[in-house]
């Protein structure tokens, strides 16, 4: 199957998806942006370039960014020009670098047989206590 589209609400899903979706190909990540964000009025499906998370040394504040195609936006109190740490969740590099998973098949069809039903099997079969009608 191609063509196919997943939805995540959050970067953490997105992280999770990438790290646990099996029989998957991820060729590309959009963000469906809010006009709260853009502040253009208007809607907007975006390509995703980077998600990086920061966090405050001295306190406990914490942004994100997200940069898109179109623009960089930050979720978050916290000023980036004090002293912090960060984190990149996401990037085209990293989306370029994945290796989709494939999951482990269960019998193949050739291999698949039938075996006998358990009502032919004898008494002595089901051990002791078992009485056929």
């Amino acid at each position: 199957m191609c063509e196919r589209a997943a939805m995540v609400s959050c970067a953490y899903e997105l992280q999770h998806y990438m790290n646990t979706a099996s029989d998957v190909e991820i060729s590309n990540v959009q963000m469906l942006c809010p006009p709260a964000i853009t502040r253009s009025g208007k809607w907007s499906l975006e390509d995703l370039d980077q998600i990086t998370c920061f966090q405050g040394v001295a306190t406990q504040e914490s942004a994100v960014v997200y940069r898109t195609s179109r623009g960089v936006y930050k979720l978050g109190g916290l000023d980036l020009r004090k002293k912090k740490t960060s984190k990149v969740w996401f990037s085209k590099k990293r989306l370029e670098n994945h290796q989709p998973r494939i999951s482990e098949s269960g019998s193949r069809p050739a291999d698949v047989e039938m075996y006998a039903p358990l009502y032919l099997k004898t008494a002595s079969a089901f051990g002791a206590g078992y009485q056929q009608d």
